[in-house]
């Protein structure tokens, strides 16, 4: 009898080990089949070199509210739109930024004899090259930056009745840095939202007018801050490589 339970415990720990080691080998060649299946990566392929692009939104500009007389909130926000192109090599890339911000502001006078209104139209037009940069998330969606430095140009002009119109121009560098959400709709168009901001100084203004311009020389000593943040919504029409 107890042979007999000795050869039962032996046969019993030989199939649990023949088990054991069939598990083992198991486990080691799914580990194998893992290591050995190549890392999915982005295919570049399936994805457009590049598109043009065109949106609008709406633009602020912090410092106008710390200038006084200008805290209008008609001033600081308006219509900014932007157009451009962006190309690709894969990840990485390059394109340009045409983007404008546009604000006005109407003040009432009233000298006790009659009383005018004055219209302040204020322009910030910024062109620059970019580098940009993409990470697709799907099928259709995509996250993409730019960065970039170029010129700013300020354009101010001022209509009243009785003085005419009055125009002023400042130019200067200034950077942009915007992050952005792409939804790709078909093989031709998507539809994105962009989140941004354009930093720059402006100096003196140079104006039409002599005796405006002896005023502003001898007031403005500094430099304006013509930072603005901006949102807008637009379209990307794609650019594909040529079928060879």
């Amino acid at each position: 009898m107890k042979k007999q339970i000795i050869l039962l415990a032996i046969s019993i720990l030989g199939a649990f080990s023949l088990h054991a080691q069939e598990i083992n080998e198991g486990l080691v060649q799914s580990k194998q089949e893992v290591i050995s299946e190549p890392r999915k990566g982005t295919d570049w392929n399936k994805q457009p070199i590049g598109y043009v692009f065109a949106g609008a939104g709406i633009g602020y500009i912090p410092s106008v509210e710390k200038v006084e007389g200008l805290a209008a909130s008609n001033y600081v926000t308006g219509l900014d739109w932007r157009v451009g192109m962006s190309r690709y090599y894969n990840r990485w890339g390059w394109g340009v930024l045409v983007q404008q911000f546009r604000s006005k502001q109407s003040v009432a006078f009233y000298d006790g004899v009659r009383g005018m209104v004055m219209d302040d139209i204020g322009r910030l037009l910024y062109i620059a090259p970019q580098f940009t940069g993409r990470w697709i998330l799907g099928e259709k969606l995509t996250i993409y930056g730019a960065i970039g430095w170029g010129w700013l140009r300020y354009k101010e002009t001022v209509k009243g009745s009785g003085l005419g119109e009055l125009s002023g121009t400042a130019n200067a560098l200034g950077g942009n840095f915007t992050v952005g959400l792409e939804y790709r709709l078909s093989s031709v168009v998507g539809m994105s939202v962009d989140l941004g901001l354009i930093g720059g100084e402006i100096g003196k203004l140079k104006v039409d007018n002599t005796g405006l311009q002896a005023a502003i020389d001898e007031t403005y000593t500094g430099k304006m801050d013509a930072t603005r943040l901006y949102a807008t919504v637009g379209a990307h029409i794609y650019i594909w490589k040529k079928k060879r």
